[in-house]
């Protein structure tokens, strides 16, 4: 049973998370591509740092995104690291395409230059390549999740090695992410985030609304340089760096700088 505190941060919430997604619709309708097809990451980049203000996200990052085409890799635990990831660092996203069909959020996906891959089809990774190499060639700047589905966040699953063949046919870097939600106390991990299992959106969504305050740990891991590696070299150091930040070795340790100070 919800607590009364939580019961009224989503009295107050709820009518600023309804007023966000009209103003992102709004500003979704009026999306148009550019010359070279794709679509502006800035309007995704601005409302997604509103979203994490109203849901009560805090982001602490550390690193500096890659300037230019670059493919970004992380580990995925929860829809919500889509709208993290994109307050800092101005992206496309490659997402399973039953994104497509969620209620409203998969139409503002679209209009947000989102790509979609058919999971578990005879060429869908095949496909998914072939649509981030011609936005890598573009100068266009991509983020997927190797991992294929989303985790618990204690470890990190096996990188699917295709759609790392993107960046070196664009002769691009590749960067990874290490994603992480601490716990109150910053020794565990949160246990509301996960979206895992046959979770469904909204009943998640509410509640992450009674959340008082989620902290979202994320690192920008050193460039890879695609040169004399293969797909699957690529695939196995970027898994390789981010679980070593994730289990704090040598090398994966990293300090925090706050992005959105505590309120």
């Amino acid at each position: 049973m919800s607590s009364p505190a939580a019961i009224w941060r989503r009295i107050w919430r709820t009518p600023l998370l309804v007023l966000h997604l009209l103003a992102g619709i709004m500003v979704a309708a009026l999306l148009r591509p550019g010359r070279d097809g794709a679509v502006s990451c800035m309007p995704l980049m601005l409302w997604s740092r509103v979203l994490c203000r109203v849901l009560g996200v805090h982001i602490r990052v550390t690193g500096t995104p890659h300037a230019g085409a670059t493919l970004f890799v992380a580990n995925h635990i929860s829809w919500l690291d889509i709208f993290c990831i994109a307050a800092v660092c101005p992206t496309h996203f490659l997402a399973k395409r039953e994104v497509a069909g969620w209620p409203l959020v998969g139409w503002l996906s679209r209009r947000a230059g989102t790509a979609f891959i058919r999971r578990g089809g005879d060429n869908g990774a095949g496909e998914a390549a072939e649509q981030l190499t011609w936005r890598l060639r573009n100068r266009g700047r991509v983020l997927v999740f190797p991992e294929g589905t989303s985790t618990d966040g204690r470890s990190v699953r096996r990188f699917f090695a295709r759609l790392f063949q993107a960046a070196l046919l664009a002769r691009c870097p590749v960067q990874a992410i290490a994603l992480r939600y601490p716990d109150a106390s910053g020794t565990g991990l949160h246990a509301r985030v996960p979206f895992i299992d046959d979770a469904a959106l909204l009943p998640h969504l509410w509640a992450l609304l009674g959340e008082r305050r989620i902290v979202v740990e994320l690192q920008f891991c050193p460039p890879l340089a695609v040169a004399g590696r293969s797909r699957n070299e690529l695939a196995g150091q970027a898994r390789a760096q981010i679980s070593a930040v994730l289990a704090g070795k040598p090398g994966g340790e990293w300090s925090v700088a706050r992005l959105q100070d505590s309120r």
